[in-house]
């Protein structure tokens, strides 16, 4: 039976795309398709896309006419040869490769390459398949001695010694390492798409998530935090302040050191910060609360300021965390404090533990869902105790 095949011209429009676009070479093959950059790019104004063709560059136009007649006369060969006719078989006849691409980094790094081209998704998700690619060539080098491995030997036993050296070397948490795993998925899903692999090695490997408790300060370890004198030591100030700010606002670490003096804004005369947020892009809108617009005022002279127009210090994560474990210890509060432990602090001390609505919180936190927010519900011994406490006076006032 012969393969139906399907060959078209188009611009890719990314997200924001202006000025010149990539033109991308599509090839359909029984439905199935694979795409491959042109090499050529053009203009809206100067793009038929009815023709498949530029309106004014002829050199460009006989290319991309030379493209699809290549591609034609290499399905012809194959069949000609009773060999296998695919979408992706013909890609990589038509890219000059003898083989489907078989190396599982070198798979991904084009991958990560294509998702650069199309622009979809935020610069913070592609730098999480760039740390996928660290780890996955770490542990490649680990196990097998060698800087990559064909795809076909990405099997079970592949994905649970790398699952054991995501826990015993990075030491991370089940669930962060779901996320690893959730990545290699989507590469081999596309590589299965592609028929460059026939099974796909995660239909035997189940993904267990484990609940994981959100852990916070009480308002107790906050003021010691809030209180204790470190006047002796800048750098640790700086972090307390960071730190601190993130307590009264729920802003993530990165969120917070991206804000400018343009993220400031009123309301009613009242200070808010306006800001997009890296991790979701969603905007949101956060009334400040005095101590947090203090800390924005008392570095209003800052280098930072003046130079950069950032509203808060600039300290790398890793070593705001270093900071904050010393100035745990100095006020002696038993948790090893780390800021992310901020934004939890944020949702469960200073709004929960006030009686903040659960939907009014979800909005601060800038949550799609009400649902993610329930995460923070849980019952503290403060709300516990200022309950018993009501419906302690209220029995009172009824005898």
């Amino acid at each position: 039976m012969e393969t139906k095949l399907s060959l078209k011209h188009y611009l890719f429009e990314g997200r924001g795309s202006s000025g010149s676009l990539p033109i991308y070479f599509r090839i359909t093959c029984d439905r199935k398709k694979a795409e491959v950059h042109s090499g050529y790019s053009s203009t809206k104004q100067d793009w038929n896309a009815a023709g498949q063709l530029t309106k004014s560059k002829s050199t460009v136009n006989k290319e991309l006419l030379n493209q699809k007649s290549k591609v034609t006369d290499l399905k012809i060969e194959l069949e000609k040869n009773n060999k296998p006719v695919s979408a992706s078989i013909l890609k990589e006849l038509y890219s000059g490769k003898s083989k489907v691409h078989s190396h599982l980094i070198e798979y991904l790094s084009q991958y990560i390459a294509e998702l650069k081209i199309r622009n979809e998704i935020k610069l913070v998700s592609l730098n999480k398949y760039e740390q996928s690619k660290k780890t996955l060539v770490e542990f490649i080098s680990k196990k097998y001695g060698l800087p990559d491995v064909t795809i076909d030997k990405v099997t079970y036993e592949f994905i649970n010694a790398y699952d054991l050296f995501l826990k015993t070397d990075y030491k991370l948490h089940k669930n962060t390492i779901n996320k690893y795993h959730s990545r290699l998925r989507t590469i081999l899903l596309k590589a299965q798409a592609e028929g460059i692999i026939n099974k796909h090695p995660y239909s035997s490997f189940k993904l267990i998530t484990t609940k994981s408790e959100r852990t916070f300060l009480s308002d107790e370890d906050l003021q010691k935090i809030v209180t204790i004198d470190l006047s002796h030591n800048l750098s640790l100030d700086r972090v307390r302040d960071l730190f601190v700010f993130s307590c009264y606002t729920g802003l993530r670490f990165q969120d917070a050191q991206n804000l400018t003096a343009q993220n400031l804004s009123t309301h009613k005369n009242k200070s808010l910060i306006r800001y997009l947020q890296q991790k979701t892009g969603g905007a949101v809108d956060i009334p400040l609360l005095p101590i947090a617009k203090s800390i924005i005022d008392k570095y209003k002279n800052s280098d930072e300021r003046k130079v950069l127009n950032l509203l808060l210090p600039k300290i790398s994560n890793q070593k705001v965390n270093a900071y904050l474990k010393i100035i745990g210890d100095l006020a002696g509060v038993s948790q090893i404090v780390t800021h992310h432990m901020a934004r939890h602090t944020f949702a469960t001390t200073i709004c929960l533990n006030n009686n903040m609505p659960m939907e009014d919180l979800s909005k601060l936190l800038g949550h799609s869902s009400i649902k993610t927010t329930s995460i923070y519900g849980r019952i503290t011994q403060q709300r516990l105790t200022e309950s018993i406490n009501k419906v302690s006076k209220k029995i009172k006032s009824s005898l």
